[in-house]
C-alpha cells in the first residue's frame, strides 16, 4: 500500500511514525518552513497525556519535556495545575527519524491512501459551514527575570506567558475581539518590558471549531480516500487551544480504525464528545449571549484535561472575563 501524510507537524509526524512502527512506507509532504523554528506557531505547551501517547511511538517523554507547572496565574489568580511545556521542534525530529519530508505538491493518484494533517488548511478535505479561526501572535523572548506561568483572558480570546526552560519563554495572545498584535500590547508584558531579548517571533491561526463542526472526516480521492486528522477535523480544545494531545489521539483512533471510515467518524466524534460542548461556549461567547452555570460547568470539567482545579464560581468568574 502506498499511503502519504500532508502536513510534517506533530500530528503528522506522530501518524508517520506509528505507521512506520507497523511496517508502512509512507511518503511525508509538507510546505517550506516560514518561522524560525520550522513549524506553525503553538506555544509548546500541553498536558499530562503527552507523556503516555510519546511513549507508544517509542519515545521517552522525559527528552522533551522543558518544564513542569504545579499552577498557573489566570488573570492574578493562582490555581492548582498539572502542567508541561516540551521542545516541539525536538520531538517532532525524533518522530521523523531523518524522513525526508518533500516540499513539492502531492498528487492524489500517485497513492492508495492520504492521510490529512495539514492543521487549518484542511488542504485535501472540503471546507466546513460554521469554521472558526482564531487569530494568534507569539514571541519568544529571554527576560531579565524569571517570569510565572500565566494567562490574561479576554476578547474571546487569551493572552499566555508559557516558561519553556532553556529556551526562555513563550508570549502571545489569540482573539476573535481585535488584532492579537494589539491586544498583546493591551495586556503588557512585552510592551513594558523593553529589555526583554526577543529570540524569534511568529503569528498564525488555530481551528477552534471542533471535530463535529468539522466533518467530513474522510473523502474520496484516492483508492482508499483521505483520512484526516488533528487540526484539520478540529480536534483542538475550543476553549483551552491545546491541540498536541488531541491530534496524538486522533491518530491513534484511525489506526484502531483503519478500515471503516464510518467507525472511525463515530470514534473521533464521540473521544472529542466535549469539545462540542465546548464549541457551544464559545458560541454564546461570539453571539455575546448570557453565559450561566451550565457554561462554568463546562469549563471547570474540562480543565481537568490540562490537569488545572478551577471551582464551579472561579470558572463562571473566568468565562466572563472572556467576553
Amino acid at each position: 500500500m502506498k499511503i502519504a501524510i500532508a502536513g510534517a507537524g506533530t500530528t503528522g509526524a506522530y501518524a508517520h511514525r506509528l505507521l512506520r512502527n507497523q511496517g508502512f512506507h509512507v511518503d511525508l509532504f509538507d510546505k517550506e518552513p516560514k518561522t524560525a523554528c520550522g513549524l506553525n506557531p503553538c506555544a509548546w505547551g500541553t498536558s499530562r497525556d503527552f507523556i503516555e501517547l510519546t511513549r507508544a511511538a517509542g519515545l521517552e517523554p522525559e527528552n522533551y519535556i522543558l518544564q513542569r507547572s504545579t499552577h498557573v496565574v489566570m488573570d492574578e489568580v493562582r490555581l492548582k495545575g498539572d502542567l508541561l511545556t516540551f521542545d516541539k521542534p525536538a520531538l517532532i525530529k525524533d518522530l521523523l527519524g531523518g524522513t525526508e519530508i518533500k516540499h513539492h505538491p502531492l498528487e492524489l493518484s500517485a497513492y492508495d491512501r492520504v492521510i490529512d494533517a495539514t492543521g487549518i488548511s484542511r488542504a485535501f478535505l472540503p471546507p466546513t459551514k460554521r469554521d472558526i479561526l482564531l487569530p494568534c501572535v507569539q514571541f519568544r523572548v529571554r527576560p531579565e527575570d524569571r517570569l510565572e506561568n500565566k494567562i490574561k483572558l479576554g476578547g474571546v480570546g487569551y493572552a499566555w506567558c508559557f516558561p519553556l526552560g532553556r529556551h526562555g519563554y513563550h508570549v502571545g495572545c489569540g482573539t476573535l475581539a481585535a488584532d492579537p498584535n494589539l491586544a498583546l500590547k493591551e495586556v503588557g508584558w512585552l510592551s513594558k518590558n523593553p529589555g526583554w531579548e526577543v529570540i524569534c517571533a511568529c503569528k498564525g491561526n488555530v481551528r477552534l471549531s471542533g471535530p463535529h463542526d468539522s466533518q467530513p472526516f474522510v473523502v474520496d480521492g484516492t483508492g482508499e480516500g483521505v483520512w484526516g486528522v488533528g487540526e484539520a477535523i478540529g480536534c483542538v480544545a475550543p476553549l483551552a487551544g491545546d491541540g498536541v494531545v488531541p491530534g496524538m489521539k486522533s491518530v491513534r483512533i484511525l489506526l484502531e480504525h483503519w478500515d471503516d471510515p464510518a467507525a472511525y467518524t463515530k470514534a473521533i466524534l464521540k473521544e472529542f464528545e466535549w469539545m462540542k460542548r465546548e464549541r457551544e461556549v464559545i458560541d454564546k461567547l461570539l453571539a455575546q449571549n448570557r453565559l450561566g452555570l451550565k457554561d462554568a460547568w463546562v469549563l471547570k470539567k474540562n480543565s481537568r484535561r490540562m490537569g488545572m482545579q478551577v471551582g464551579l464560581r472561579k470558572a463562571f468568574l473566568l468565562l466572563k472575563n472572556l467576553q
